[in-house]
């Protein structure tokens, strides 16, 4: 028998076919997760009480001067949650930090009826800090010893001997920054709650069963009780992967503390600032080879910046 090779009439490989979500995209149909806003009533809107240092101690935060002004609903504190103060996955990232451990990290949440109103309940509140030092560089973590985590080694061969043996060597050092992920809409989450108390967040997450497990641990609840959709992206790159939880986190908490819907968007200075990036690298390298331009030898050092 003789087998028929080639494309047959159900074949599609090679088919040209648009994106499933084009029409939607170019047509402005397609919803994200902050066009939901102007669907729901009463919502609150979310603004940051960001720190200005990138190492401090939280000694005072006084709210007071916020809540007259015209249009603030709450000012949200750590005093507010109701489960666990930490938004990440390893318990090392507090929601509400009383030690403040990178430029603009959010020390408290203003709701507010309107944006503008949020920004300037926040600019109302006292916050008092005791500055503490601060490494900023990868090159003074070096200096500093500071290290986290494993520090792995690859190896092959005898490369200092071969560098000793090589006729020519080279020596080096370079850095080179973190990436922005600078995805299309930025960090947003809305949250709403039921009449049976149940909580469900509509978040722009590349994970939203870990930021469901997340929302849950700070408002003390089961994951079950807590609901985390994600319409579409709007881009993510890696950057809403784990980042998303700690704003979704605050927009639950206010709406069970208010029961409003709660909407937090970040604006993109606020979401340059307030989240991380690919990582900075730091690299010194000595290379040992022969006339004719062959490597004979490598010696190299990778420091990523962690913080």
């Amino acid at each position: 028998m003789t087998a028929t090779l080639g494309r047959t009439g159900h074949d599609g490989v090679g088919a040209a076919v648009p994106h499933e979500s084009a029409v939607g995209h170019v047509t402005g149909a397609a919803l994200f997760t902050d066009d939901l806003v102007g669907r729901l009533r009463d919502v609150l809107h979310a603004w940051p009480v960001q720190a200005p240092h990138a190492h401090a101690r939280v000694t005072g935060l006084d709210t007071t001067p916020a809540t007259v002004v015209p249009g603030v609903v709450r000012v949200l504190t750590a005093a507010d949650v109701p489960g666990s103060n930490d938004s990440g996955t390893k318990g090392d990232e507090p929601l509400f930090p009383d030690e403040v451990m990178y430029h603009s990290q959010a020390v408290a949440w203003v709701l507010g009826e309107t944006l503008e109103a949020a920004r300037r309940g926040a600019e109302a509140v006292v916050v008092d800090y005791v500055a503490l030092p601060s490494l900023v560089t990868i090159e003074e973590a070096i200096t500093a010893d500071s290290f986290q985590g494993a520090q792995p080694v690859m190896q092959r061969g005898d490369a200092a001997a071969a560098l000793a043996a090589s006729p020519h060597v080279f020596r080096g050092e370079f850095s080179f920054g973190g990436q922005e992920h600078f995805y299309l809409e930025t960090q947003v989450s809305l949250a709403v709650v039921d009449e049976a108390g149940q909580v469900f967040v509509q978040c722009s997450t590349q994970h939203p069963s870990e930021t469901q497990e997340i929302v849950a641990h700070v408002l003390g609840l089961r994951s079950h009780e807590v609901t985390v959709q994600c319409l579409r992206m709007g881009g993510g790159f890696g950057g809403k992967e784990m980042q998303p939880h700690g704003f979704a986190a605050v927009a639950a908490l206010g709406a069970r503390l208010t029961g409003r819907p709660v909407r937090v968007r970040l604006n993109r200075t606020q979401d340059i600032t307030m989240t991380g990036k690919r990582h900075p690298f730091h690299a010194t390298w000595e290379a040992g080879f022969d006339d004719d331009g062959r490597i004979l030898a490598l010696e190299a050092t990778l420091t990523s910046d962690g913080g």
